[in-house]
């Protein structure tokens, strides 16, 4: 395994490709950008436009002609190389990624940077994990970024000050919804271990949203929980930030 790392490495070095190591089959990809172009099946015509909400994260402002598309604008081709490092076998075949892609593998790495956090205080149960859903943002009497504001509030009242956070907006198709799509957010809070049987109503914002919300304590493992929850969109709201996560993690 150490030759393998370090040839893997030397590569990277050498050439500036982006190189990634399968350790279990002991495969090394190399990954090289080969042409991008837009997706022919999209089209202007195909996008749902919403009429004014606040589902930004601009405070105090309302959106006007936002769209939604459920089909990426832009396709790229990757170049791989697939080496055997035992064999020294090498494969070059094409892989396509899209815009939609690019977007959720950048989420899911914050996810990742805010478990790789947490992950390791909450097993020592140094801090609890709370997972806030907002919904029906289009129609909620606050944006995320003023619900946060209240949220911190609320917090610092139960003298449990947030230590990080992360939001992540989704839609999700439901037919009874306007615009054929449920637009909600969740917001992930870390703070100090707070142990009591009954999460505390000062903690259940329906009064601030104007919507229904719903929160809970994230059990057994951060990461499991937050990757099946967070990692899904059926669609995305054009020019728009989807995600979130504090500067600073403490």
């Amino acid at each position: 395994m150490p030759k393998v790392l370090q040839k893997t490495e030397v590569y990277k070095r050498s050439t500036g490709k982006n190189t990634n190591l399968d350790t279990r089959s002991k495969f090394v990809y190399r990954y090289k950008h080969a042409h991008s172009g837009k997706n022919p099946s999209w089209s202007i015509d195909k996008l749902v436009p919403l009429r004014s909400c606040l589902i930004h994260n601009n405070s105090g402002k309302i959106i006007f002609g936002d769209l939604i598309s459920n089909i990426p604008k832009w396709l790229t081709v990757l170049d791989v190389e697939k080496e055997n490092v035992s064999t020294g076998e090498i494969e070059n075949f094409e892989c396509y990624t899209n815009d939609f892609k690019s977007s959720n593998d950048r989420k899911i790495k914050a996810i990742k940077r805010f478990c790789d956090y947490y992950e390791p205080l909450y097993r020592k149960r140094e801090v609890s994990i709370l997972f806030h859903t907002f919904t029906r943002a289009d129609l909620a009497s606050l944006d995320i970024s003023m619900m946060l504001e209240c949220a911190k509030v609320r917090y610092e009242a139960l003298k449990r000050s947030i230590r990080g956070y992360l939001w992540v907006r989704q839609l999700k198709e439901n037919e009874k919804m306007d615009f054929g799509y449920h637009i909600h957010y969740h917001l992930i809070i870390a703070i100090d271990r707070l142990e009591v049987k009954k999460i505390p109503d000062e903690l259940k914002f329906d009064d601030r949203w104007g919507q229904r919300t719903d929160v809970e304590f994230v059990r057994k493992s951060v990461r499991g929980y937050l990757m099946k929850e967070l990692n899904h969109n059926d669609a995305e709201l054009l020019n728009r930030r989807h995600y979130s996560i504090s500067g600073k993690l403490v």
